[in-house]
This record gives structure tokens, C-alpha cells and sequence, in this order.
């Protein structure tokens, strides 16, 4: 998900310069006149912008005097100002290239303003000189940092196979109910018409590749194909092949994405269904441990019987995602409007409905459980022709798994789900178990 990269840029931004302990202590005589000591005052209170105009305004008399050079490089730093901080710092460090504080300074400065290769060469002429165990960890957090942010500038190809195998209670989503009654009459349930139950394989695999543009553009295509076979009742195996390309963009509020889709589902091996959609959204870090993901997507759903059922959807989610040391927790909120095509006849075919998804995920090296709740509410938006009422379904669903690493890129997978739909015309009104285990693989 695009999730992965906003929770790069949180760890970015967390690194500070109270992990770099000063490993010397230094200091410059002060200059009658000297600014530093208000511009160290404004740093001291967080009014790093203010200190940091403060210096700038003072550097053509004062560039060159060690203590000003620094402090104001520190506030030029913190205000996000690296191109001035690094030439501040450079002209400190050439004057004391033994105070290695200086030289951390300078680093991350460079490590900021993404210039990785000054960065690694401060950093290295730092651990050289054997500093303290805990200034190595976090020269070595940085540099992490940094092999992340790099892979992440060059292009990257990937993929996945998965094969799972299980067993579903109602492979065809249809009622228990023996019997059914409409306005012309009462009419026994037969085969297709009721719940099945059946074991089944799940085939998967995709592919993805990213292009980075520049260092806030990236370009993403991603392919996915999935099969579900029943092993009883082929009339219900389901596949799909979906294409998807994102053009991301970062800016210092956030990110914006910019998407594309379009996805054929088989019933039976035949063509059921075709979709295509664009969509937008923005990810945005609302406080240290939250991140807020904006989007809408307008998708056109075709379906291959028959142009009564084509409807046109427009669907609108915000999701909250909150990260702990123990727990990723994730809550999705959505609505969507998806009128019929043609109208007329069709017109109960067309739907609104709203819900929510909540998520947990708890990362572990030998095991890593999750779980999914899920509400959604759906009103039809006319009569339906055979029952005489508009249609009115809400929906639960529960998912719950573990995921065990095996080995480099694999790993086993468990998982079961219960859903189950309240509707009230009763041939809709269904439930499901499915429990399914398999392998996944990606390289």
C-alpha cells in the first residue's frame, strides 16, 4: 500500500539532533555585538525560523566567527533551511576539523538536504576516529536511512506468487432459505438458488514496477491476476486480472497520487465483468504516529449480460493509520454513490452505500497476526421488480490471520473469514465461513 512510504518519511524525520551526543566539548569567545546569543536564545525556545532569519540577516559581518557559524547553522537546520546550514557548517569544520560535533552537524545537514555521498563521507570521517558505541548506533541509524531512501530512488521491479488451498460454506453467496415468497407466489429454492458449500485452490501472482522521475516524482505499474477454483461446483470459480499505474508526487504537505485501473472479472472462465476507474488521493502526516490518506475514484463497471446491471461508481475514503512499537492500527471510512447507466428499467440495480473497515496488525520476526472488521449499509435506489420493495442489505465481515516468515521472501499463511448480509428480501440475505492456509513468495 502507499502506507509504506509515508512510514519511511515519519522514521526520516524522527532522527534529531538529540541522538547525535556530543562526543567534544567546544567552545568560541564571544564578540561584543555578536548576535549568537539571541539567535541561541530564539533556538533554545523552538523559534527556529526566527533564529534562523535572525543569522541570516547577520552573516555578511559575522560569517566567519566560529560560535555564530555554528548556532546559526544549527537554526538554519531546524528551520529547513539545509543549503545555508551546510555552507555555515563547512566554514566551522574548516576551522576545527578535530571537534567531531561539528562534523555531525555538518553530516546531517547533508543527510537532509538528500546529498548522500557528503553525508556518508562526514559520517565515515566521524566513525574513523572511534567515537563512542552510541554515536556509532545512531551514525548507523542514518546511514540505514539512507541505503532506504536510495533504494528507493532507483527502479525497482518485483513480484509475488501465493497458493492457497480451503474450504468456503457458500461458494455462491446465496441464501439458506428453502423457499422464497413474491408478489406472484411462493417458490421452492433448487440448486444454484441456495448456499454451497465446497473446498477450493486460490491462485495468485503479480508484478510491480516503480520508476522514479526525480526525487518527489515516481511512476508505479502493478499486475495481478487470481484465480478461485472450486473443486465441486466450477458454475462459481472466480478470476480476475487487474492493471493499475500511479503517478505519485511529493510535496512538503504530503503526497498526492494520481491512479488509473481497469479489471476483468470470470465467472465459469467467461467474462463477467469489466471495470475501469481513475481515482486521486493525498497522504499527509497529521502528528508524530498519524498519517490521514484522502482519496476518490470514479470507476465505470460493465457487466458482459447485459446493460441493466452497468452502473457508474463514484466511491470516497478517508483512512487514519497509527503505527506503534507493538501495533499498526488503521481505520477507513468510506461512501459511494453508484447509479445505474441506462436507468429506466434497470434503475433498482443502481445502489448508495456506506461503511467503515477497521484494521490491526501486530509485526513480529516469527509471527504476525492481523485482524479486519468491517460494517457496510447499502440502499437501493428503486423497487425491486420481482419483490415489490427497494432493496435495503447491511454487511459484517470479520477476517482474522496469522503470517509466519519461512524463509527470505516466503512465508505460510493462515486465515479464516466470516461475513454475513442482512437484507430484507430474503433470497439476498446470506452468511459465509471460509478458512483458508497457504504459501506466498516474493522476490
Amino acid at each position: 500500500m502507499h502506507f509504506e512510504r509515508v512510514l519511511r518519511l515519519m522514521k526520516f524525520r524522527q532522527i534529531t539532533v538529540l541522538g547525535l551526543i556530543a562526543v567534544s566539548a567546544f567552545s568560541f569567545s564571544a564578540v561584543p555585538g555578536n548576535p549568537t546569543e539571541t539567535i541561541k536564545a530564539l533556538y533554545a525556545q523552538g523559534q527556529f525560523e526566527q533564529a534562523y532569519q535572525l543569522g541570516r540577516a547577520a552573516e555578511f559581518n559575522w560569517e566567519g566567527d566560529p560560535e555564530f557559524d555554528f548556532n546559526y547553522g544549527l537554526a538554519a537546520i531546524e528551520s529547513g533551511h539545509y543549503e545555508d546550514a551546510i555552507f555555515a557548517l563547512e566554514r566551522v569544520v574548516f576551522l576545527r576539523p578535530d571537534i567531531l560535533r561539528l562534523r555531525l552537524e555538518l553530516a546531517r545537514a547533508h543527510f537532509l538536504n538528500e546529498n548522500f555521498v557528503a553525508a556518508r563521507a562526514e559520517f565515515q570521517r566521524v566513525l574513523d576516529r572511534s567515537p563512542p558505541p552510541n554515536v556509532q548506533e545512531n551514525i548507523a541509524r542514518f546511514l540505514a536511512q539512507m541505503d532506504a531512501a536510495q533504494l528507493a530512488k532507483r527502479r525497482q521491479i518485483s513480484g509475488w506468487g501465493q497458493f492457497r488451498g480451503g474450504y468456503d460454506t457458500n461458494v455462491n453467496s446465496a441464501t439458506e432459505a428453502e423457499a422464497i415468497t413474491t408478489p406472484l407466489g411462493t417458490f421452492d429454492l433448487l440448486g444454484d438458488g441456495r448456499a454451497q458449500s465446497d473446498e477450493f485452490t486460490r491462485w495468485e501472482v503479480g508484478a510491480s514496477w516503480r520508476e522514479p522521475l526525480d526525487k518527489r516524482r515516481t511512476l508505479d505499474f502493478r499486475a495481478v491476476a487470481s484465480l478461485k477454483n472450486n473443486l465441486s461446483t466450477d458454475a462459481f470459480d472466480l478470476g480476475s486480472l487487474g492493471l493499475d499505474a500511479t503517478y505519485t508526487t511529493q510535496y512538503d504537505f504530503g503526497t498526492v497520487r494520481w491512479g488509473a485501473r481497469t479489471q476483468t472479472v470470470r465467472l465459469d472462465s467467461e467474462v463477467f465483468q469489466r471495470a475501469y476507474g481513475l481515482s486521486v488521493g493525498m497522504d499527509r502526516e497529521l502528528a508524530k504516529g498519524w498519517l490521514l490518506s484522502l482519496s476518490a475514484a470514479g470507476t465505470r463497471i460493465r457487466f458482459e449480460n447485459g446493460g441493466e446491471l452497468d452502473t457508474n461508481q463514484l466511491l470516497m475514503s478517508a483512512t487514519v493509520l497509527h503505527p506503534t512499537e507493538r501495533a499498526i492500527h488503521s481505520l477507513t471510512l468510506y461512501q459511494a454513490l453508484e447509479p445505474t447507466e441506462h436507468g429506466g428499467f434497470g434503475k433498482h440495480n443502481g445502489r448508495k452505500f456506506h461503511g467503515f473497515f477497521y484494521g490491526l496488525q501486530v509485526p513480529g520476526q516469527r509471527y504476525q497476526p492481523y485482524l479486519r472488521l468491517g460494517a457496510q449499509k447499502t440502499n437501493y435506489d428503486d423497487t425491486q421488480p420481482v419483490f415489490a420493495v427497494v432493496r435495503d442489505d447491511t454487511m459484517l465481515t470479520a477476517t482474522a490471520g496469522v503470517r509466519v516468515p519461512l524463509w527470505k521472501g516466503g512465508e505460510f499463511s493462515l486465515e479464516g473469514v466470516y461475513s454475513e448480509v442482512d437484507s430484507n428480501i430474503v433470497v439476498f440475505t446470506n452468511d459465509r465461513y471460509s478458512l483458508e492456509a497457504g504459501f506466498r513468495h516474493s522476490f
